[in-house]
């Protein structure tokens, strides 16, 4: 019995589930180890180095793609450097260690800048980052070196330290000023466009003009097309921000903008030649540069900028007596934005001189915000002159005193005035009986029997002869594709002796004849 109770109680231990053994991998599964915390210091050298090394590479290539390659990283940098200052500083204080040398007079300056970041709590670990041994360490090379500078200045940017930001941009300027290198053009053009940020935003543009200036005139010299173009946008934008239109229109008609500069960089000018243009009262062609500076902006950024844009092309628009397209107010994340100036469309387009009173006295802070205020003012007789166009139109004769009611004047006495001038700038087709007091229309002709539509298919062909020679220059060919064409040595000594052979047998017939 007992042998046959421990038989029995083996096979029912046998026929148990393994549960250590089968749980095990299922409990796993369930709850799997906590991942590593990821170091911040530790990242953000891991984007620093290869960027460095790139720019080695530069260096022995001169090839430009890979500058264009490292500034590329300054986003992605940017963006740790606002998720998290503390660690950004940390990462930037070893690098700045450990490439500078102890003699170079930029570590100091550095050093100093970085520690007036303020440091916030961070439970980031310090930066597993070795420094080299004296004897391994290399000369920093000069692109290397305004890399790292600009990363600083970015932090101070970032980390709302004017005065410290100011400061190193300005060593930053006088530094670049000591190079004449070609490798340098693209990082020169990063440098000077924050630099000119960062004095901005202190509200010291005005110091840093006679900089801009000089750099300006030394890219010229050295045909330095991405710096000359950045400069330029710059001078144009600190001119403007002073309200200097005219020393921004002088640079104009004295400077050249390159044709070879970047889409961006193209936007920017044609933006600021249409403020420009707009503000001398050259509407035409102030509209044409707002509308080419819309179309070159990019798609799927730049919100900024295009709704700008947007805003001083629909009131140039206004301003030729044209209406904007609805389609940029519906836009959903630019509807709120471009309101006011759908209030200024809607009572442009009615001749409501009390709705336009109404928008200029609601939004007058946003107006003053977008720098339009003064171009705002001016619509106020394009009102007058839409609502007498509706007048016009719906009445074969009006007197005077009702027309004036109608769009609310607030001095009705000078509605002779302003339907005398509406007739001779043709806005409307009307005669004035001055002694009865009647504003009389004549009858409307057929639109084809005039000029315009002439004028419209001219300016259709003006476009399209426009965008085909832009894209014309925008062809790109076969790097030495025209050397193919050409001759080799052989062929062209051949030629030549058939040249020579048949000119003496010609001689040689001549002399026979």
């Amino acid at each position: 019995c007992t042998a046959l109770r421990t038989m029995v109680a083996e096979e029912s231990r046998a026929d148990e589930p393994k549960a250590t053994t089968d749980a095990t991998p299922m409990d796993a599964e369930a709850a799997p180890a906590p991942p590593e915390p990821v170091n911040p210091v530790a990242t953000y050298m891991a984007v620093l180095k290869p960027a460095l090394a790139v720019l080695d590479r530069l260096v022995s290539t001169k090839e430009a793609r890979y500058a264009v390659h490292a500034l590329r990283s300054l986003g992605t940098m940017r963006k740790m450097s606002r998720s998290d200052p503390a660690a950004s500083k940390s990462a930037l204080t070893t690098a700045v260690s450990t490439y500078f040398g102890p003699n170079h007079p930029q570590r100091a300056v550095l050093l100093e800048m970085l520690a007036a970041v303020p440091a916030e709590a961070s439970a980031t670990a310090a930066a597993d980052v070795s420094e080299p041994e004296p004897e391994k360490r290399r000369a920093l090379l000069p692109e290397a070196e305004l890399f790292l500078s600009l990363l600083v200045l970015l932090l101070l940017i970032d980390a709302a330290t004017a005065e410290q930001a100011a400061a190193c941009s300005a060593a930053l300027l006088a530094r670049l000023a000591g190079f004449n290198r070609r490798t340098l053009d693209l990082i020169a053009e990063k440098v000077y466009f924050y630099a000119s940020w960062a004095h901005e935003r202190l509200g010291r543009l005005d110091s840093i003009r006679s900089t801009l200036l000089a750099a300006q005139r030394t890219a010229c010299l050295q045909h330095n097309v991405p710096c000359q173009a950045t400069l330029l946008n710059l001078l144009l934008r600190n001119y403007q921000h002073y309200k200097l239109y005219d020393q921004a229109d002088k640079l104009l008609a004295k400077s050249t903008f390159p044709e070879q500069a970047s889409n961006c960089q193209l936007a920017r000018f044609l933006y600021y030649t249409g403020r420009i243009k707009a503000l001398q009262l050259e509407y035409t062609e102030a509209h044409r540069c707002l509308l080419q500076a819309q179309r070159k902006a990019p798609q799927s950024s730049a919100l900024g900028f295009k709704l700008a844009a947007h805003k001083l092309g629909a009131i140039v628009q206004l301003l030729l007596g044209e209406i904007p397209d609805r389609a940029i107010f519906r836009v959903a994340n630019s509807r709120a934005a471009m309101k006011p100036y759908l209030k200024l469309v809607q009572a442009v387009r009615l001749g409501d001189l009390a709705a336009f009173r109404l928008a200029m006295d609601t939004h007058a802070q946003t107006f003053a915000k977008d720098g339009n205020a003064t171009l705002v003012v001016r619509l106020r007789q394009n009102v007058i002159r839409a609502g007498l166009r509706n007048i016009s139109l719906a009445y074969s004769q009006v007197y005077l005193r009702d027309a004036a009611a109608k769009l609310k004047l607030d001095h009705p006495e000078d509605m002779e005035s302003i339907a005398a001038k509406a007739i001779r700038d043709g806005v409307i087709d009307a005669t004035i009986d001055h002694a009865a007091g009647v504003l009389i229309s004549k009858e409307s002709l057929d639109a084809y029997n005039t000029l315009e539509p002439q004028a419209a298919f001219h300016k259709r062909i003006t476009f399209c002869l426009n965008l085909h020679n832009d894209a014309v220059k925008a062809m790109s060919y076969p790097p030495d594709a025209h050397k193919a064409e050409l001759a080799d040595a052989d062929t062209i000594k051949e030629r030549q002796r058939e040249e020579q052979e048949l000119a003496q047998s010609l001689a040689e017939e001549d002399d026979d004849f």
